[in-house]
């Protein structure tokens, strides 16, 4: 499709007779609203038929058309970089993160989904250090923390992460998901009763939460 466009461009551009026609960037937040809206309206009554098949995927393309009007503005490169993700296209949904984070405006959540990412392909240090910059910039982010956490747990670094996770904590993330993470330090560490004993608080909180079901079930299963 972008192969398309871009040959409609150029063709475009070099007839003479041909106009030009330039959409503009005006309202980008009142677009976006609308245009994720209505794809949360199709994908509601489902997917999964031709006809609505199609419906949903005219909007994921209104919604991709946002980045071509407003290549500047970040909620729409984000919005459209987690619907990426979500769909399992992680090389574009990492494009549109890295012009995001190329910005002089820092965007705590397109860092947090970046640094994601690295961590799925193994990238460790490149996340952690791209949390650590964004800490920097935006010191009282939740998400910043807890995605650092996981980072460094990763490299072995579990009393960094405890605090790391504190923080987040006292910043707003959810206790169920902190309480997950810590019980995966505390598992780590071989405290297996006090993992369990997490793993149990954030099902209580998170009730059916499929990976804290998982490890305190592996964990009464010893």
């Amino acid at each position: 499709m972008r192969i398309g466009i871009a040959v409609c461009l150029l063709l475009v551009a070099g007839c003479a007779t041909a106009p030009v026609v330039r959409q503009q960037c005006y309202d980008p937040d009142a677009q976006l609203a609308q245009a994720l809206r209505s794809l949360e309206e199709a994908r509601a009554e489902g997917c999964d038929t031709a006809r609505r098949g199609a419906e949903c995927e005219r909007h994921r393309r209104e919604l991709a058309r946002l980045t071509v009007v407003c290549p500047a503005h970040a909620p729409i490169l984000l919005a459209n970089a987690v619907l990426a993700y979500d769909e399992q296209r992680r090389t574009e949904s990492q494009q549109l993160l890295d012009l995001i984070l190329a910005q002089s405006r820092p965007v705590p959540d397109a860092a947090v989904l970046r640094a994601r990412i690295a961590i799925e392909e193994g990238n460790v240090p490149f996340a952690r250090r791209l949390m650590e910059q964004q800490i920097r910039l935006v010191p009282d982010h939740a998400g910043l923390h807890e995605t650092y956490a996981s980072a460094l747990y990763l490299e072995g670094r579990l009393p960094d992460a405890v605090t790391q996770l504190t923080m987040a904590g006292m910043l707003g993330a959810p206790r169920w998901r902190i309480a997950y993470h810590l019980g995966l330090i505390e598992e780590a560490s071989g405290r297996t009763d006090e993992a369990s004993r997490l793993y149990a608080e954030a099902l209580q909180q998170n009730p059916g939460w499929a990976p804290a079901e998982s490890r305190l079930k592996a964990l009464r299963a010893r």
